[in-house]
C-alpha cells in the first residue's frame, strides 16, 4: 500500500467535521411578538425570553414569555416575587439548573435594572443584587455560565463602555470581579460571551468602531489571552447571535458597521455565520444543510445553546432587520458532528 498516497486523506479524516442544518420553530400562542435587543435562555423543554423593545431604544414590556419547545406554544411565565418593575433593553439573561439569571438592561431615560434571579419551579422572581449594590449598572453586556457561576462582562454604563469581568456564585450569592484583560482587549458593549471547557471566551464588540478580536479567560488559572484565529474568519461586528457546542461556537449575523445615527437606526448587518474550533482556533463558513435558514441579514438578536429533541444547536429568536423592523422568527441551528473513525474508515476506502 502506498502510504504515502492516502496521508493527506486520512489527515482531513480525523478531524470530525462539524456541519448541521437550520430548522424554522413553528410558534403558537401569546408570544414576545417582534423584538431586538432582548434575551434568551433554556431550562429543560422551556424557553424563556425577557425585555427587548420595537421602537429603538423604548422597551415593548416586562413580562417574561415561556416558549414550550414540545408543543410550540408561548405563554407569559407565571410571576411572584420581587417582579422586575422596569421594562427593559439590552438586557443578558442566563441558566444555571432550573434558575434564570437577570443582569441589567435600562429604560428609555438610562434607568438601569439590577441583578435577579427567576425559579422556574416556583416561578418566582428575587431581586439578588439592587443597581447600587452589585457591579455597574450597563446595558449592552455579555453573560455566560457554567453549572456553579454567572459571568458578566463589557457592557455600556451611563458614561463609558466597559471591559471588566464579574462572576457570581450562585451558592455563596457573592459576586466577584475577576481580573480585567489587558490593553489589547478595549472596552466594548454587544460582544459575544461563552464559557468552553473550563475558560470564558470575549468574541468581537463594538468599542467605537466594530472589532474582530477574541480574548480567553482561563478559570483556572487567572490568566487573559488574547487568541489569534485563522480560517473564513468573520469580518469586524457587534450584536450578533452566538452559541457553543461542545468545543465550538457559533456565530450568526451582527452589526458590521455602525448606522449614522448610532442605535436609532440598524447599521449595516450581516446574514451569514461562522463557526470557530476552539482547540485548532480555525475559523470555518457555517454550512446551512440544505434547511430553511434565515434568509435576511440580522442584528440585536437573542441566541443561547440549547438541546432540542435531542439534537444539540443554537436558538436564535427575533433582532433587528435591515429595515429597521424587527424579526419574531424562531430558528433553531441543529449541529451534526460526524463520528472521526467513520470518516477515517471512508477515507482509506475502507467501505
Amino acid at each position: 500500500m502506498n502510504i504515502a498516497g492516502i496521508v493527506p486523506t486520512l489527515y482531513e479524516a480525523i478531524a470530525p467535521t462539524f456541519h448541521g442544518e437550520w430548522i424554522k420553530v413553528e410558534q403558537k400562542g401569546k408570544g414576545p411578538g417582534p423584538r431586538s435587543s432582548h434575551a434568551i435562555a433554556v431550562v429543560g423543554d422551556k424557553l424563556y425570553s425577557f425585555g427587548g423593545e420595537f421602537t429603538s431604544n423604548v422597551p415593548v414590556d416586562k413580562d417574561l414569555y415561556v416558549f414550550d419547545l414540545n408543543t410550540h406554544t408561548w405563554s407569559i411565565a407565571p410571576a411572584t416575587g420581587d417582579i422586575p418593575t422596569l421594562g427593559c433593553l439590552g438586557v443578558a439573561m442566563v441558566a444555571v439548573g432550573s434558575t434564570l439569571y437577570v443582569f441589567g438592561g435600562r429604560d428609555a431615560s438610562r434607568k438601569y435594572n439590577g441583578f435577579y434571579s427567576y425559579d422556574t419551579v416556583k416561578n418566582e422572581w428575587k431581586l439578588v443584587t439592587r443597581v447600587e449594590e452589585g457591579p455597574e449598572a450597563r446595558s449592552f453586556h455579555s453573560m455566560a455560565s457554567d453549572a456553579a457561576n454567572v459571568y458578566l462582562f463589557g457592557g455600556v454604563s451611563k458614561t463609558v463602555r466597559l471591559k471588566t469581568l464579574n462572576a457570581f456564585n450562585v451558592s455563596d450569592e457573592k459576586w466577584v470581579q475577576l481580573p480585567t484583560p489587558g490593553d489589547s482587549c478595549k472596552e466594548r458593549g454587544g460582544a459575544g460571551l461563552v464559557v468552553v471547557q473550563g475558560k470564558v471566551w470575549v468574541f468581537y464588540g463594538f468599542y467605537g468602531d466594530e472589532c474582530d478580536d477574541v480574548h480567553c479567560f482561563d478559570v483556572d488559572r487567572n490568566v487573559w489571552t488574547k487568541v489569534e484565529t485563522t480560517g473564513e474568519k468573520p469580518s469586524p461586528r457587534s450584536v450578533f447571535a452566538i452559541a457553543a457546542v461542545g468545543k465550538h461556537v457559533i456565530v450568526v449575523g451582527g452589526e458590521i458597521e455602525m448606522d449614522p445615527q448610532a442605535h436609532v437606526g440598524p447599521g449595516k448587518l450581516c446574514g451569514k455565520g461562522f463557526v470557530l474550533d476552539t482547540e485548532t482556533l480555525v475559523w470555518k463558513n457555517l454550512e446551512d444543510g440544505g434547511g430553511e435558514a434565515p434568509t435576511e441579514p440580522r442584528g440585536w438578536c437573542a441566541s443561547t445553546a440549547a438541546t432540542v429533541n435531542g439534537k444539540k444547536g443554537m436558538l436564535m429568536f427575533g433582532g433587528k432587520a435591515q429595515t429597521n423592523n424587527r424579526f419574531d422568527d424562531l430558528y433553531f441551528y441543529a449541529v451534526k458532528e460526524l463520528n472521526p473513525l467513520i470518516n477515517v474508515r471512508v477515507g482509506l476506502g475502507l467501505f
